[in-house]
């Protein structure tokens, strides 16, 4: 049924002088390291005129694809850095309708949603194809990481996974062994993992174990195996019973010794009472000569103690004489930072007050300016004809937005590689003023085109190309010309006030909110021109506001 439905297709488009982009609808899986091809086909198969292919991961932004080409020949000046000398075409086979991009030494960043878009002089189509990525990592290697009470803790590593795999613990008789806690996730450079794993055992008639990483992506699985002797698991020692008995012993003897310490105690106090009364007299005057001179070598400690005392305490004496003579220098070289800062603060406000002063005196002149150009105040509303695919118009033309590709008629007026919104109308001579809401919004331009520029294909927003426009790139600001040269804006513009003088040749942009002028364009308008709309890529719009005097 599918082959009767693709050849339906075929002579379907091929009598329409059209085509589709396929794919399939599963994700593609790729191994970190190795290539991966991402398949696309056109049908019928064969490339159209001037066929435009540009790959782009949808993750980066649609100015950075991940491969482009055009005018018969890669185009790799814009490439995402990231693809660098990794990505090719099948150019044998483009003929044929084969629009497949290969990728080299796959990396875990590669992951993620693709599109392959496809566009011709007269139609574009596109295809969103899903990546994975997984890498099976090395050979497990089990170390004992040491003891845990009376048993063995066993330590599992590998290197190189992605994404994270599970860890088992098998016995010898393939019995499914609980780890002794969450396996841990070491990401590298590469971002691949490495996954470790611990598990406490104890002695058994098998102590046979085997540490099982599975890639559940590949069904892939690397394990390592370990036998634990029983001498490795610790045990009561001899040296300890020996310990415990000569601890025992000791006890004993000093049981003994006390009771022949009481013993002789008993004999001593006899012997005193009796004919030993004479020799201990003898020794107890020894005992208080002693004790004199013990005393008179204290008074002389003591007095050595108090010269101690007395030279510190004029040592912190003189310490503080010149703490406080470093306080008083402190203090005075703090007056006179204090005098130096007075001094700077009245020439900054004296500084000030010349500056107010002509602010002030400047003032009316800019309100007068600004009012002269609000006075062109235009009506502008948006030409939803238009519009690219991809933009939403309002019903009453003062906004657009991104978002979801809409099915329009493909008129000639209508940009269809590119999300630009052109104004209705347009002007041919004249002064006219207009301003856009570009609040909250981080990528954005607004200005004026010729109505000659291109629309179907990659037309290059430049001044060459016939746009005069300013916009944000995500955090700076810049102006269409060749080399987006960058803008200084002081303050954030929540509108941008768009000044277009025919006659003169200029188109001036400024900052509504302030009065603020920030660039201008001196331009040859050659035909008739029209105000330029480009709103980003998201859903929050840009609005044409009522200028307000």
């Amino acid at each position: 049924m599918f082959l009767r439905l693709l050849i339906l297709i075929c002579i379907f488009y091929d009598a329409a002088a059209e085509f589709v982009v396929t794919a399939q609808a599963d994700p593609v899986v790729a191994v970190v390291g190795g290539d991966v091809v991402l398949e696309c086909q056109l049908v019928p198969a064969k490339a159209p005129e001037s066929m435009e292919v540009r790959w782009i991961n949808v993750a980066l932004q649609y100015t950075s694809p991940v491969h482009l080409y055009k005018e018969g020949a890669d185009d790799l000046t814009l490439q995402a850095s990231a693809y660098k000398g990794r990505t090719e075409l099948f150019l044998d086979q483009l003929s044929k309708g084969n629009v497949s991009l290969k990728i080299r030494d796959v990396r875990v960043s590669d992951r993620g949603l693709y599109k392959c878009f496809v566009a011709s002089n007269a139609k574009h189509n596109e295809v969103k194809i899903t990546l994975d990525v997984t890498g099976t990592g090395h050979q497990p290697r089990i170390e004992m990481e040491g003891y845990a009470g009376s048993g063995v803790r066993l330590g599992c590593s590998s290197a190189g996974w992605f994404p994270q795999p599970p860890v088992q613990w098998l016995q010898g008789n393939g019995e499914n062994v609980m780890a002794q806690q969450e396996p841990t996730y070491q990401p590298d450079a590469r971002g691949l993992y490495t996954v470790h794993s611990i598990i406490d055992i104890h002695s058994r008639s098998n102590n046979d174990y085997t540490c099982v990483i599975n890639n559940k992506v590949l069904k892939e699985t690397r394990e390592a195996h370990i036998q634990i002797a029983d001498p490795f698991f610790p045990r009561a020692s001899g040296w300890m019973v020996a310990f415990w008995i000569l601890v025992l012993l000791l006890l004993g003897a000093v049981c003994i010794m006390l009771w022949v310490y009481q013993k002789l105690q008993k004999q001593i106090k006899a012997l005193l009472n009796s004919t030993g009364l004479i020799e201990n007299n003898k020794l107890r005057g020894v005992i208080e000569e002693q004790t004199e001179k013990a005393k008179e070598k204290y008074k002389t400690l003591q007095m050595e103690i108090d010269n101690a005392k007395h030279a510190g305490k004029l040592e912190c004496e003189k310490l503080l004489q010149e703490f406080e003579k470093e306080k008083i220098a402190i203090k005075a070289e703090h007056e006179n930072y204090k005098r130096d800062f007075a001094e700077e603060k009245a020439a900054a406000t004296a500084e000030y007050q010349k500056l107010h002063t002509e602010f002030e005196q400047w003032k009316p002149l800019v309100q007068s300016e600004w009012d002269r150009i609000r006075s062109y105040a235009a009506t502008v509303k948006l030409d939803a004809k238009t519009a690219n695919a991809c933009l939403t118009v309002s019903p009453d033309g003062d906004s657009v937005k991104g978002g979801e590709t809409l099915i329009v008629p493909d008129n000639p007026e209508r940009f269809d590689s590119v999300p630009y919104v052109l104004g209705s109308g347009g002007f041919t001579a004249g002064i006219h003023y207009w301003e856009v809401k570009v609040a909250d919004k981080a990528y954005w331009d607004v200005g004026v085109a010729n109505g000659s520029v291109q629309r179907k294909g990659m037309p290059n927003l430049c001044t060459k190309a016939g746009f005069w426009t300013i916009g944000r790139d995500g955090v700076s600001y810049g102006i269409s010309d060749e080399s987006r040269s960058t803008v200084t804006v002081t303050t954030r513009p929540g509108k941008i006030g768009v000044f277009l003088e025919l006659e003169t040749g200029r188109v001036s942009f400024y900052n509504a909110d302030s009065m603020f002028h920030l660039y201008t364009f001196d331009a040859n308008f050659a035909d008739k021109v029209y105000p330029f709309f480009w709103p980003g890529w998201d859903d929050v719009p840009i609005t044409i506001c009522p200028v307000k005097n």
